[in-house]
């Protein structure tokens, strides 16, 4: 059964990167339990929490169960077209057609009208006989004139007064797709004696001269976006014509005000920030962090990264010298490198140059330029493109393409916020930076309970326009990847240059090939990487390898896209001169991430035949009572024996599953699978 996730709405597509605020509300009827559009996030974890049930009851042929649950779910949700439509299509594959043409045209007065979908779930396949279905069809063909569940009041423009606006709910919409608030936001009133700037010194003077003269569009129109409940803001002050965002009590008690903010589209361009950080417990990490590790959380930055929005966070013990804590830090822990935000070096506070610096940037753009970036959505990655391009750091123009100019964290001390307005100011409509993006079409696969272990079942990280990142998980000694960068684009429809760089990593060893003329689609190689320094010479060490994608126009190079591979550093390898694996010792006890990768206490040494075929291997599992030895064959089946008192060996599935030690830590436990 492939069930339905239409979950919260039925054919309400629209584009996020030109997004209608005004197409994505019409959602629940007056009598529903749903009394807040704030309560929106939880019924959509609720409604896919019991889809998945439904799922796993179908396919473990439990079909009665997963119709009362259903069912339930229809008393629940009476006026879920979604719910209605799922319990449809159960019907229809027991075979009960006159209750699934029943449920299916409830689904339909409801609102469902995704009309391809009805025409070509397999689930349906023993109606399409029926003279009924054809009128089924014609139903969803009509369009529909109610609302359809959940619904809530047309947003309003949260309107600014006094320099500040102050959200609500009544300014909200919600997009299930991706599990934001779309916040409406009212460009405030022009005012003619509202200074660019005070004070900022040289830089203020440029601001104020460029402004009188016409050729700076100010900050009239921006939002400041403070995360932390005042607690590290910017110097607002010395930019009279932003606007800062404020948020009302309802959605303070909710914490939406505060922290990683994920939770928010807004209709205009946005600086904002978090000087906070998860500090205690065993995911301890920073926001940028948390935002790259949970679910979704790549998207929603790139969501955001493609809205004109940019958000700035402190590294907070994420980027710091050392390792499992000695030496003061545990070196760079980012999983991935991102072009979505900026990451500051230090912890509250050390985020507020950069704010500053990127408000002046703002400030400094043409009037005719800022409105070209705005509109075309490239607001945010030219703002990254000249930030990277002005640190000091870079003593060469050739410097953009190497490591430094592209760290996981930026040090305030390298900012030279002069140089990011001056050149921010000398940006023309017709030729602005393009925008870098690509995507994994190939890659090698390994096999899970073969060559890599974990419950997880595959090794990717998230896939996102401007960044991709995956975990070296395979016992291989090199992974191969293949990159395709054709939806980059430019502006003024200018032919592209296309620039892959190794930023992080052994460059000797990994290996870029281009595989057609101009560089659009490339193979890479990338080998295991035990831990290494950031760049020769520091002693900031990292288990990342970061590829830069560069796309040129001819006047500008991109800011630049991502494709990271996170190296585990729990773990020793050894391989031998054909690369293959020999050993690997997981038992190093090193941090890793434990969203990424949960320890295990076990060694697997490899056996090979005269001709190097893999045999299998033998594992030697470690604990607080003693050592346990067990062989493997080359399918990563366990060898058992099948009676205590005879020598034949039998052989026995194995799943891997997460489980507490006898120090109540979280390590993975191989299991017998029932066979």
């Amino acid at each position: 059964m492939r069930v339905c996730f239409f979950l919260l709405s039925t054919k309400l597509g629209c584009c996020l990167l030109s997004l209608s605020f005004l197409s994505l509300y019409s959602f629940a009827d007056e009598d529903s339990k749903q009394s807040s559009i704030l309560d929106l996030p939880a019924l959509q974890a609720t409604l896919i929490g019991r889809q998945a049930q439904v799922v796993h009851l179908m396919r473990s042929k439990q079909f009665d169960k997963a119709e009362s649950l259903l069912r339930l779910m229809k008393r629940n949700f009476p006026k879920s077209p979604a719910t209605h439509y799922n319990l449809a299509c159960l019907l229809a594959m027991k075979g009960r057609k006159d209750d699934a043409f029943e449920t299916l045209q409830e689904a339909i007065a409801l609102g469902f009208r995704n009309l391809e979908h009805l025409r070509r779930d397999p689930d349906l396949d023993k109606l399409r006989t029926d003279k009924r279905f054809s009128e089924v069809l014609k139903s969803a063909a009509k369009p529909f004139k109610g609302s359809v569940w959940p619904k809530f009041p047309k947003p309003t423009p949260c309107v600014p007064k006094e320099g500040q606006v102050v959200l609500s709910e009544r300014n909200l919409g919600y997009d299930s797709k991706v599990g934001m608030f779309l916040g409406l936001l009212a460009r405030p009133s022009i005012e003619d004696d509202v200074p660019i700037t005070k004070g900022q010194g040289k830089l203020g003077q440029l601001l104020r001269e460029w402004y009188e003269e016409g050729t700076a569009a100010g900050n009239m129109g921006d939002f400041y976006d403070n995360h932390d409940g005042d607690h590290s803001n910017m110097n607002f002050a010395a930019f009279p014509q932003l606007t800062r965002l404020e948020y009302d009590e309802t959605l303070r008690k909710r914490n939406l005000h505060n922290g990683l903010q994920l939770s928010f589209l807004f209709s205009g361009v946005v600086l904002g920030n978090s000087s906070t950080a998860i500090t205690s417990g065993q995911n301890w990490r920073s926001q940028p962090r948390f935002a790259l590790t949970q679910p979704n959380g790549a998207n929603r930055l790139s969501l955001q990264y493609l809205r004109n929005h940019v958000y700035f966070y402190p590294e907070h013990r994420d980027h710091d010298v050392g390792r499992n804590g000695k030496g003061g830090g545990h070196g760079d822990v980012f999983p991935a490198n991102v072009p979505y935000f900026v990451v500051s070096q230090g912890s509250s506070g050390s985020d507020r140059p950069f704010m500053n610096a990127f408000a002046a940037m703002l400030a400094a753009l043409r009037p005719e330029t800022k409105k070209t970036l705005v509109r075309s959505s490239l607001l945010a990655p030219t703002l990254q493109q000249v930030f990277r391009r002005s640190n000091r750091m870079l003593a060469r123009e050739k410097d953009y393409f190497e490591g430094k100019a592209h760290p996981t964290v930026f040090d305030a001390s390298q900012l030279d916020s002069e140089k990011m307005v001056r050149l921010a100011h000398e940006l023309r409509p017709e030729s602005l930076p393009p925008l870098a993006r690509f995507r994994v079409v190939e890659e090698d696969l390994p096999t899970q309970g073969l060559d890599f272990f974990d419950f997880r079942s595959h090794q990717r990280l998230f896939d996102t326009p401007c960044a991709s990142a995956r975990v070296f998980k395979s016992t291989s000694s090199v992974l191969h990847f293949t990159l395709d960068a054709g939806s980059s684009i430019d502006l003024s429809g200018k032919p592209l240059t296309f620039r892959w760089v190794v930023l992080r990593g052994d460059q000797e060893r990994i290996l870029v090939e281009k595989q057609d003329e101009n560089g659009t689609i490339v193979r890479l190689s990338i080998p295991w990487h035990e831990r290494f320094p950031v760049e020769t010479g520091s002693q900031l060490e990292s288990n990342r390898v970061d590829v830069g994608l560069f796309v040129g126009n001819g006047d500008h190079w991109s800011a630049p896209a991502f494709f990271s591979v996170y190296f585990p550093d729990n773990q020793k390898r050894v391989y031998d001169k054909h690369d293959r694996v020999l050993s690997v010792d997981y038992t190093l006890g090193n941090y890793v991430d434990p969203l990424i990768e949960t320890p295990r206490d076990w060694i697997d040494k490899y056996r090979y035949d005269a001709n190097g075929s893999l045999l299998g291997w033998d594992r030697t599992i470690r604990s607080d009572k003693g050592s346990e030895s067990h062989k493997f064959d080359s399918s990563g089946r366990l060898l058992v024996k099948t009676d205590e008192n005879s020598s034949t060996v039998g052989r026995v599935s194995v799943r891997y599953m997460p489980a507490r030690d006898s120090r109540n830590k979280v390590i993975l436990k191989q299991v017998q699978a029932n066979n």
